[in-house]
């Protein structure tokens, strides 16, 4: 009887787990604009404070700059970075829905060219590409995307202030809420082993990306790619997608080349030359760099990518290793669902933290 009942409980716990997890999955999916936008703040806050330490290794004569200094710094170098995107976007994005007519009359041509051995309006696909893929209505599409993520700047500055505000009681608040200096130090040892895992993989990411980008220009503007500059900062920003992040980055000037130039020669470059930089780079380099720091299943990643993707849309794929990598440390940081970690782990091997 005794053995039934605990059956019956555990059923009741396991039923009320996935109430939880739903629960908590709706919520996420319903704030999502309010989510957002702070998850934002959280990684700019961190990039913030990343630099700010970075700055403060600098010496000169056995001078370092205050804190407060070193803080404005690196404010002054985020902005300049939104200044450029946003003057990318504004410039680039205005010019290519003009030149979208154009575009689209060379779509048509392409495919009309192409020998299918049969009048083109007898291939229903081709009838429907020609119909219903408008350039100027996909990247007005594209560019009220953009506009949306910039569009939440204010909120996301209001939640970077309150983010700093609370950043200098954080860790008396953490020793008071501790019952004592053991579950003190275990916590501490989560979040140190966050916080090392997620610089590394942001700095690795974004230097990566970084030179990817200036590549991949130097590739375009060489063929006389037009709006190279705007490929190149999607080609950047793309590349913190996992996996299709960097497909997407080489398909897109590639297409574009096919419908500016009158010959494949143009397309043929670009795609072999930003292809080989995305291969050398995402297989030889990253997993040099990033060593085992970043010990994630690639299924995992995929997951976590539709996962993230449906909840949040693009801003949850940008966002999704970041939160995969601090729910690995999470779970392998308690013995009951160290397993979990450890299955998405790429090989298993884990660092153990001292439990509570």
């Amino acid at each position: 009887m005794k053995k039934s009942g605990n059956i019956y409980i555990k059923i009741i716990a396991t039923a009320s787990g996935f109430a939880i997890a739903a629960a908590i999955v709706y919520g996420l999916m319903i704030a999502q604009h309010l989510m957002v936008p702070f998850v934002f703040a959280f990684l700019l806050w961190y990039l913030i404070n990343t630099a700010e330490k970075a700055l403060g290794r600098v010496r000169l004569k056995g001078f370092s700059m205050p804190r407060w200094l070193r803080i404005f710094i690196a404010l002054v170098i985020l902005a300049m970075a939104f200044n450029l995107v946003a003057e990318i976007l504004a410039t680039n994005v205005t010019r290519i829905i003009d030149s979208a007519p154009s575009y689209q009359r060379n779509l048509e041509r392409l495919l009309m060219d192409l020998p299918f051995g049969m009048e083109p309006e007898e291939i229903p696909a081709l009838t429907w590409i020609t119909q219903e893929f408008n350039i100027g209505r996909f990247m007005q599409r594209a560019a009220m995307e953009f506009a949306g993520i910039l569009g939440n700047l204010g909120l996301i500055l209001i939640y970077l202030i309150f983010l700093f505000l609370e950043q200098r009681y954080f860790d008396t608040k953490l020793q008071m809420a501790s019952s004592s200096k053991k579950k003190y130090r275990f916590v501490k040892e989560i979040l140190s082993e966050v916080d090392k895992d997620i610089r590394r993989y942001v700095g690795v990411k974004t230097l990566l990306s970084l030179a990817t980008a200036a590549g991949s220009w130097l590739i375009m503007r060489g063929v006389g790619l037009e709006f190279a500059s705007f490929w190149a900062l999607l080609i950047f920003i793309f590349n913190f997608i996992p996996n299709i992040g960097s497909l997407i980055a080489t398909i897109m000037p590639v297409i574009l080349a096919l419908l500016q130039f009158e010959t494949t020669r143009p397309a043929l470059i670009i795609f072999l030359g930003v292809g080989a930089l995305q291969f050398t780079i995402g297989n030889f380099i990253d997993p040099a760099l990033l060593g085992k720091s970043l010990n994630v299943s690639p299924l995992a990643i995929i997951l976590s990518l539709v996962f993230w993707g449906t909840i949040w849309k693009i801003p949850g794929m940008f966002l999704s290793v970041p939160i995969t990598v601090i729910i690995i440390i999470i779970l392998n940081s308690f013995d009951r669902t160290r397993w979990v970690a450890q299955m998405l782990s790429k090989d298993g091997s884990l660092k153990s933290l001292h439990t509570s």
